[in-house]
Parts: C-alpha cells; sequence; structure tokens
C-alpha cells in the first residue's frame, strides 16, 4: 500500500517536471519568434529612416522584405518630396521677383508724383524770365530754402510715406498734393547740412571710426563683457546695441538742429496728440480708431539720422563689436527650437541694422533690397546674409535639409543643413523687419517667451496695419505675399484675420464681409502696397 503510494509520487514529480520542460520550450519558442519579429521591424526602421533621409534625387535603396504596400507608399513619398522642395525653392524665388517687382512700382508711382507736385508747384514760365531768379536762387540758397526748395531725396520719402494709403486706394493726386502743400509749407526746416548728405550716401568716416574702434576693442578684454554668454543672450543684447546706437543717431530725440520726422510734423500741424499718431496712415483713409501699441512707437527715418552723432554712441559702438566677435564663435549646436527661433529673428534683425550702420542709409528704395545680399553677419563661423536667414533658415522646415536641388546655392545648403528650424513658423512674418516703412515693428525675442511674443506682435501689427471702413477691407502687402502661411485663400485670410483683430475692430470687419457677400470679392479686398522707403519702428 505504502509502496504504490510512493510510485503514485514518483509519477506525479516526472509528469510536473515534465510539463514544466514542455511550458519552459514554449516560453522559449515565443522568445524566439519575438526576437526575429523584433529583428525583422527594427530592419525596416532602419530602412524606412534610410528612405526618409535620402539626398534629393537619389533612389531610396529599399530592402525586398519589406511589405509590397510599404514599398508603394515610400515611392509615393518620395515623389511628393521631390515635388514639395521643388515648390518651396520657386516660392522663395518669386517671394523675390515680388520684392524687386514692388521696388520698381513703388519708384515708378514716386517719380510720378514728384513729376505732378513739380509741374503743380512750379508752373513753366519764359525761360528769360526764369533764369534770373534761378541764379539769384543760387546767391541765396538759406533765404529761399525756407520759401520754396526742389524736393530733395528726403522731401520725396517723407511724400511717399505719408500717401501710402492714398496711393493703395488710388484716390486723384490733386487730393493727396493739397494736403503735402497743407503740410510742407509753414515748416522751416534748416538749411541741409551737405556734408551729412555725403556722408549718409558714402559712410567713409563711419568706416574710419569702425577700423579704430577694432583696434580699441581688440585691447579690451572678454570680461568686461558681463553677462550670460548664451547664443540667445547674445542676440537680445546686439539687437538691443543697435536699437539703442539708432536711437542716438536718431536727431528727432530733441537736439538742436533735429530734422523732425514727417509723421511728426502732420501731427503738429493738425495739432493732434503723440497718442494719435498713425505709422501706416491707415486713420487718415479708414477713419480714425484706435491702432493700438503702435501709436507709441518711435519712428527712425532718413531725414532723423544724423551720422555726426555717432560721437554720442562710441561706448555702444565699441560694445557691438565686441558682441559681433562673440557671435562668430557661439555654439548653437544644442538650442531648442524656441532658441533658435528666437535666436535667428533677432540675428535677422540685427544683420539688417548693422548693413545700414556699414553701408549707410539708402536714398531710395531700391537700395533697400539690394542690400538684403550685402548685409551678412557671422554666426558661429559662418557668413550668413539676410535672405539665406530668412528664407532658408527661419521660413523653410528643417525636412528641406535632406533634400538639396541643384539650383540652390553652397551657403543656402549650409545654412539650411546646419541652422534650420524643426518646424518653419509663419509668425516670423510680423517679427522681421528689413528697415522698410511698410516692415512690422523691430522688438527684442526670448527664447523662453517666443510663441507669446509673436502672438502679440501678430496682433499687434494687425491692428496697426489692416483698414476697415464701411465698403473695403484694406490687407497689407506683407499678408498678401505670405498668403499661404495663413490660409488656402484670400477669403480664408479675411477669416483669419477677423479673428486675431480687437474684438470691436473684428466685428466691423465682420459686418462688412456680411454686407459684401454678394459682391465679388475684389469690391471689398483692398491691397496696400508695400512700401520701401527706409524706416524702423522701434519701442522706447
Amino acid at each position: 500500500m505504502q509502496g504504490s503510494k510512493l510510485r503514485d509520487t514518483a509519477k506525479t514529480i516526472t509528469n510536473g517536471r515534465g510539463s514544466r520542460r514542455e511550458r519552459k520550450l514554449a516560453l522559449q519558442q515565443d522568445v524566439d519568434k519575438l526576437k526575429k519579429k523584433l529583428r525583422h521591424e527594427e530592419n525596416v526602421h532602419r530602412a524606412l529612416q534610410r528612405a526618409f533621409t535620402r539626398p534629393l534625387g537619389a533612389l531610396p535603396r529599399l530592402p525586398p522584405y519589406l511589405p509590397p504596400y510599404t514599398l508603394e507608399l515610400l515611392a509615393e513619398v518620395a515623389v511628393l518630396e521631390e515635388e514639395v522642395v521643388r515648390l518651396e525653392e520657386q516660392l522663395v524665388h518669386f517671394r523675390k521677383d515680388l520684392y524687386q517687382e514692388a521696388v520698381n512700382i513703388s519708384t515708378s508711382k514716386r517719380k510720378m508724383e514728384t513729376s505732378a507736385d513739380l509741374c503743380d508747384s512750379y508752373p513753366i514760365k519764359n525761360p528769360k524770365q526764369e533764369q534770373p531768379k534761378s541764379q539769384a536762387q543760387k546767391a541765396n540758397k538759406s533765404t529761399n530754402a525756407t520759401e520754396k526748395h526742389w524736393p530733395s531725396p528726403s522731401d520725396d520719402k517723407q511724400g511717399k510715406e505719408n500717401q501710402s494709403s492714398n496711393n493703395s486706394t488710388k484716390k486723384n493726386n490733386e487730393k493727396s498734393l493739397i494736403h503735402k502743400a497743407q503740410v510742407r509749407t509753414p515748416v522751416k526746416r534748416p538749411p541741409i547740412d551737405h556734408k551729412t548728405a555725403e556722408k549718409r550716401s558714402d559712410p567713409q568716416k563711419l568706416q574710419l571710426e569702425y577700423r579704430v574702434m577694432d583696434q580699441e576693442s581688440a585691447q579690451v578684454p572678454d570680461k568686461a563683457m558681463s553677462g550670460d554668454e548664451s547664443p540667445n543672450k547674445i542676440s537680445e543684447n546686439i539687437l538691443k546695441c543697435l536699437s539703442s546706437i539708432l536711437m542716438r543717431m536718431s536727431s528727432a530725440k530733441g537736439s538742436a538742429e533735429s530734422l523732425p520726422s514727417f509723421s511728426t510734423l502732420a501731427a503738429q500741424e493738425n495739432n493732434e496728440p503723440k497718442e494719435s499718431w498713425d505709422p501706416y496712415a491707415i486713420c487718415s483713409e479708414f477713419g480714425r480708431r484706435d491702432i493700438g501699441p503702435y501709436k507709441q512707437l518711435h519712428a527712425i527715418e532718413a531725414e532723423t539720422i544724423n551720422p555726426n552723432q555717432t560721437a554720442n554712441a562710441l561706448f555702444l559702438l565699441r560694445r557691438l563689436k565686441l558682441l559681433l566677435r562673440k557671435l562668430a564663435s557661439v555654439n548653437l549646436q544644442h538650442l531648442s527650437h524656441q532658441e533658435k527661433l528666437a535666436f535667428w529673428i533677432n540675428i535677422y534683425n540685427s544683420c539688417m541694422m548693422n548693413a545700414f550702420l556699414e553701408h549707410g542709409i539708402p536714398e531710395s528704395p531700391e537700395i533697400i533690397v539690394a542690400l538684403m545680399q550685402k548685409a551678412t553677419i557671422n554666426v558661429g563661423g559662418h557668413l550668413l546674409n539676410a535672405i539665406t536667414i530668412e528664407h532658408f533658415i527661419l521660413r523653410l522646415p528643417y525636412h528641406s535639409k535632406y533634400t538639396l536641388s541643384k539650383g540652390t546655392k553652397n551657403d543656402e545648403k549650409t545654412a539650411r543643413s546646419i541652422f534650420g528650424l524643426e518646424l518653419s513658423e509663419p509668425l516670423v512674418t510680423f517679427a522681421l523687419s528689413c528697415g522698410s516703412w511698410s516692415s512690422p515693428a523691430v522688438r527684442v525675442y526670448t527664447a523662453s517667451q517666443v510663441e507669446n511674443e509673436l502672438e502679440v506682435a501678430k496682433r499687434e501689427y494687425l491692428q496697426a496695419a489692416v483698414g476697415i471702413s464701411s465698403t473695403k477691407f484694406a490687407i497689407p502687402k506683407l499678408l498678401n505675399w505670405y498668403l499661404p502661411d495663413f490660409a488656402k485663400d484670400i477669403e480664408s485670410l479675411l477669416d483669419w484675420i477677423c479673428l486675431q483683430l480687437p474684438s470691436e475692430l473684428g466685428k466691423d470687419a465682420i459686418k462688412l464681409l456680411e454686407r459684401g457677400k454678394n459682391e465679388p470679392l475684389s469690391q471689398v479686398v483692398q491691397i496696400i502696397p508695400y512700401e520701401f522707403s527706409f524706416r524702423y519702428l522701434l519701442s522706447t
């Protein structure tokens, strides 16, 4: 009896061991299958990674073990990538052409207005009677300058700037000429400083000062540059320094030899307080309203710049040289998307500002566009120009670094591959200023708050630059250029703008669109031309 029990126990133990062995073998087989599947998935992942990081024009090398539907999908993606990059580069070139076209239109309008102004102000008389008068004018320049004078380039810019909205709505020139005469006639300008004018067009003296400061700054130890050494802090300090230099060189700050800007003169003639200043001349055409924080900005125009005041900014110029030296050795490898975004916005604006200091204030709108190519800045040992920073770093997405076409220049390829953002940010449209009359205001962007700061910049610009009347919805040319960044068509863009405007103004815009829904959109929408005359809007 006892022996049978022992045999049963032994059988049970043997069976248990056998079942455990079987389970172990089954589990081992499952693990092997999972490992094999994992290796397959890893191979597929590597194959997909190679396919998506291939250079443009190279066929992806795909292993045969990929599923047929995956191979088809990858082939479609490759074709789409090629097409997207081709269209992106086409868009960049179209935008460059649009810049140039806008300059040509602006220049031709300016010449037409000048001719009309001259014909109206100086009717043709008997040449024999006119000759003695012109000789008398040459003999007494200062006396006649307060009574009558031929429009100088600076006067021309003022007229064009203040008539921006009138040009865009295509009103008759007679009314605008009368308005110009009302503002200009009582204004007594000091005699033109020809030395200043020469220096503005040929800044050799300023460049000489730069060379002197280069020698001085070489003797100043880097320890004198206190503060954070991070790339973002350097970019912020450079932009602050450049803004301060322009402010000190601007004679609108209240010096005895100041030349007031045209906007200031217009406000004085109409007894308007500073709070009603209208940078984009929207209120004069579409009715008086609150344009928001832009009315508090400080305008720096070609007429207000006095290069002789560089002595007031020698310390700032020396500090600028030290900051630019630091920028040339900066390392951007470990920056986050927000840090890169804020950094490159500040650097673009600094690049353009510094170009005006190096090459002088432009006398014509064409020079500003040409200056975008000449404006260069050294970032981490790479010499970049303003167009490359805007179109190949800030506006094109990061994935484009793997898709370089044959037409792309080497510096643009390098910039896109090394510095390109992970994602493109459409709101940079409201942050980048090329120093033109129609550009948004310049502000310093910080890495921690760049998204909020861009949102604020967008809303403030739209509040100041969009015109709403009972019959017209006027949008700046800047929005028309970059429409695809914000909407699929002009109708969607108008809806988007309505959502960005302050509540009351947004309601007026919506009501206007509702009233005009039965009319062609071209009858309601008005594009305000882009004005390339030199101007910076800075916060004081």
